[in-house]
């Protein structure tokens, strides 16, 4: 009587663990698995990049580094950082980011901070897109105090004793900013219009960068008001429509803080020959429409996942031991014709 094979055993990840990393259904990975039919691409692709990490978080047979995320930003980044997140939880072996994200117009800092602190007392390593603000610094000296590593991501907390940067140096984006419009507009005396928000160094620096230009190489051009808006299109929208009824239409906008959505809803008012240059930050699917449809001339953007990415590899070397300071990331430039 001849034997029967063993069944093989199945020694991978489970459909539930691949689904949880995936962010899809059971039934989703169950489909991928088996090779039947209903998924799209990029569904599948993602399904096989969760099972991927974690057969080698299995291999490797060492604990998944806990990494929590703080962001206080607008709507938009806030989701295409979550998506980022996502990508990277998908992708990355032997790592897990959990993210937390609070609309920057309506946070309480010390609340914030409070959370930072609380929760990141908990994990590996900790990530954090905030504001400057004293209860923030406080919080972050007290992680690193706690051995725990501390990385500020696209913009930095130099004053927090925080453990490292990842994301462009803001300044030299303020001052790309200020050579595109600079190049872009007559060698005549003009006005730009500047827009802020909140106390982000991001902000600080791009505008310091954006005028250091405008000084040395366009001085031609001046600033003819720096408005703060509360990042919410709407408001944001009617702040500068209230501006253009009192004032002449700026040569260019340059807005360093988020709702530019806003911004491209007041512009629409302007008659078509009067239309203002308007260079902003960060590609996401609003700022991608913007530009082609012509409103938004230039966007100054970062890749959200290659910096996510760098900020756990450097939370994974610090707890090894290693502690050299990440390179800036690149400043990218997007215009209609390359925000695919």
């Amino acid at each position: 009587m001849s034997q029967q094979a063993p069944v093989p055993f199945w020694k991978g990840p489970t459909v539930e663990q691949i689904a949880k990393v995936a962010r899809v259904g059971v039934a989703t990975v169950d489909r991928v698995l088996n090779h039947r039919a209903g998924v799209r691409e990029q569904t599948r692709l993602k399904v096989l990049a969760a099972l991927d990490k974690l057969r080698q978080d299995l291999a490797n047979g060492t604990a998944t580094l806990q990494i929590k995320l703080f962001c206080d930003s607008g709507e938009t980044f806030n989701t295409t950082l979550a998506e980022a997140q996502e990508t990277v939880n998908s992708s990355t072996p032997g790592v897990l980011v959990e993210g937390h994200y609070a609309p920057s117009n309506s946070v309480d800092p010390a609340a914030f901070a409070d959370r930072v602190q609380a929760d990141g007392a908990s994990a590996d390593g900790v990530i954090v897109v905030c504001r400057e603000h004293p209860a923030i610094n406080r919080a972050v000296r007290a992680l690193c105090r706690r051995g725990i590593p501390v990385v500020c991501l696209t913009t930095d907390l130099p004053n927090s004793g925080r453990s490292a940067y990842v994301g462009n140096d803001q300044y030299a984006a303020g001052s790309v900013a200020g050579l595109l419009i600079g190049n872009a507009l007559a060698r005549q005396k003009a006005k730009i219009l500047l827009v802020t928000s909140m106390a982000f160094r991001c902000q600080q620096e791009r505008e310091m960068g954006f005028r250091r230009v405008l000084r040395a190489e366009f001085p031609h051009l001046k600033i003819d008001e720096r408005m703060g808006s509360d990042d919410r299109p709407q408001t944001t929208a009617e702040q500068l429509m209230r501006y253009f009824s009192k004032h002449d239409y700026p040569a260019a906008i340059y807005n360093v803080a988020g709702a530019n959505r806003g911004v491209a809803q007041a512009i629409g008012t302007i008659p078509g020959e009067q239309r203002p240059v308007f260079v902003g930050h960060e590609l996401t699917g609003h700022t991608r429409a913007m530009l082609e449809s012509g409103v938004m001339d230039y966007v100054l953007s970062h890749d959200f996942v290659g910096e996510v990415s760098a900020a756990v590899r450097w939370i994974r070397g610090a707890r090894e031991g290693a502690r050299a300071a990440p390179a800036f990331t690149r400043v990218l430039v997007h215009t209609r014709y390359n925000c695919d």
